[in-house]
């Protein structure tokens, strides 16, 4: 009998980066039907600092900043580990938009 190779693992929640992290939080906003203003007014969080993160044009989001998005987001126990985690690893270059220069 040949050996198989086991299943791939998933990819955790952190090995893509801000822009794997600005997908997370999207995932999980959505998941609770909630728009960007709403999740700012819970989380007293800024609607443009949402934005930035759901974009992946912030590389290192606040450790306060993403407490307070998963409190906003009502998320506990793996899924708020998971997405602390993400958090901590995006770092590197933001996303291709937050490069180009403004129009004079």
């Amino acid at each position: 009998m040949a050996d198989v190779d086991p299943a791939p693992e998933p990819m955790s929640p952190a090995d893509e980066g801000p822009v794997r992290f600005g997908s997370l939080l999207r995932s999980h906003r959505h998941s609770l039907g909630t728009t960007q203003r709403l999740l700012a007014a819970r989380s007293t969080v800024s609607v443009r600092a949402i934005r930035d993160l759901e974009n992946g044009r912030v590389c290192r989001p606040r450790r306060d900043t993403v407490r307070l998005i998963a409190a906003g987001l009502g998320l506990s126990g793996q899924a708020r580990a998971d997405f602390e985690r993400a958090a901590r690893s995006a770092t590197g270059t933001p996303a291709p938009e937050a490069h180009r220069e403004r129009p004079v």
